[in-house]
């Protein structure tokens, strides 16, 4: 699981999408990520539409749109790796709590359980900060909502060695935001895992001041599954860093190496095009030369042999392929 604020949609290409949506695409991808978390993402239904359809053979997106300024300011979005997540239980449902500003995802974490997220941006001015913080309160429980995963970005620290220098941030923000995480039985674990530890995830260019805005919490049932814990760059212009945490499914079945696949590469490849036709020829040969059906020679042997051969001399033939590339490179 990570969060980011990419801060804003970033710039048009000349295909359907921006510059920095492709690279949360390769982002997701390359680190693995099951669900990343984002605020301040600008997507309109409209943008949303298209990155569904441009990725959707591997991510699926959700989104709350800032209500008033959709393109240019807020919003918070989900991005799913549908390679990480179960394929069986239930579908993955988004509830919006506060439009553009909080958003609760349900993913199924293995056939029988969900994984619920609760994605926040809050505002930066002290006062409609706590003020969040009692909405949000206020949503979950008039909708019976209990997530398990509270992150993003939090515009306060709850302690002074979140900030450098350090300092206290507003008192109603933190008695808020504490009232809703000891409500939902959530825990810094970043911070009980790293006591000590002095690391940020926004820099304030003007001043240079750091602090770490970008946070996960985790549930008190959870504790023993996270690990993995990081804060770094992303690779996405943006003036945050991500923060990163990984849940172990201790439910999940093992999952082996899979089932042996032909490397598409070979079927425009003539020398094991010539191979191919010349034992699909042989087979069907044998095939009409039998005569007499038994347990050991029959159509369906004469056809697993023929695989078996046909698998052997793609193998050879890869491998001499990839060799003479590696010679080449």
């Amino acid at each position: 699981l990570a969060t980011l604020n990419v801060n804003g949609f970033g710039r048009a290409t000349s295909g359907p999408t921006s510059d920095k949506w492709l690279t949360i695409n390769q982002l997701v991808k390359e680190r693995r990520l099951a669900v990343l978390a984002v605020q301040e993402a600008h997507l309109t239904p409209s943008r949303l539409k298209t990155l569904n359809e441009l990725f959707g053979d591997r991510l699926a997106f959700y989104a709350s749109p800032d209500p008033v300024n959709p393109l240019g300011a807020g919003g918070v979005a989900f991005v799913t790796n549908k390679r990480c997540l179960a394929t069986a239980g239930a579908p993955t449902v988004m509830c919006e709590l506060i439009p553009g500003r909080a958003a609760v995802l349900t993913v199924p974490w293995t056939a029988t359980r969900t994984l619920s997220l609760l994605n926040v941006y809050a505002p930066n001015r002290p006062g409609d900060n706590a003020a969040f913080w009692a909405a949000v309160d206020r949503e979950l429980s008039e909708r019976h909502i209990r997530p398990m995963v509270c992150l993003g970005d939090f515009n306060f620290v709850e302690s002074p060695a979140d900030r450098m220098p350090s300092r206290p941030d507003p008192a109603a923000s933190v008695a808020a935001f504490t009232t809703l995480r000891e409500r939902l039985g959530l825990t810094n674990s970043w911070r009980m895992a790293h006591p000590d530890a002095r690391e940020y995830t926004y820099c304030q260019a003007a001043s240079g001041s750091q602090s770490r805005l970008d946070r996960v919490y985790i549930s008190r049932a959870l504790r023993h599954a996270a690990a993995d814990w990081a804060i770094g760059p992303a690779g996405v212009v943006t003036d945050h860093s991500m923060a990163s945490v990984s849940l172990a499914n201790y439910q999940t079945p093992e999952v082996g190496r899979g089932r042996w696949t032909l490397p598409l590469g070979l079927l425009d490849d003539p020398p094991f095009v010539g191979t191919m036709r010349s034992l699909g020829m042989r087979l069907q040969n044998d095939l009409n030369d039998l005569r007499e059906r038994t347990p050991t020679h029959n159509p369906q042997t004469l056809f697993a042999a023929f695989k078996v051969k046909l698998r052997n001399a793609a193998r050879e033939r890869h491998k001499t392929k990839a060799a003479a590339q590696d010679r080449k490179i």
